[in-house]
């Protein structure tokens, strides 16, 4: 399983993906219904499933999927 997929996952615990799912450039706020509380909650899912640390001035910038994933990458590989 890939970053996206296991990202993927960890959405779908806090929001109920539409049937035809959500790609890359989904924005999550909008489309999947993500508000503040369940984007924070989903920042600690991910911190911990992934053991990273996302800082707080990167939240803003995440908006969709391939923001999550390329942060969570940048993350793992620094």
């Amino acid at each position: 399983m890939n970053v996206t997929e296991e990202l993927m996952e960890i959405v779908g615990e806090y929001v109920e993906i539409p049937e035809d799912g959500i790609d890359g450039d989904t924005s999550l706020k909008l489309s999947a219904g993500m508000d503040s509380f369940v984007l924070l909650s989903m920042v600690a899912a991910v911190e911990e499933h992934f053991n990273i640390r996302i800082p707080n001035e990167s939240l803003a910038d995440l908006k969709t999927l391939n923001d999550f994933t390329v942060l969570i990458n940048s993350l793992i590989n620094a």
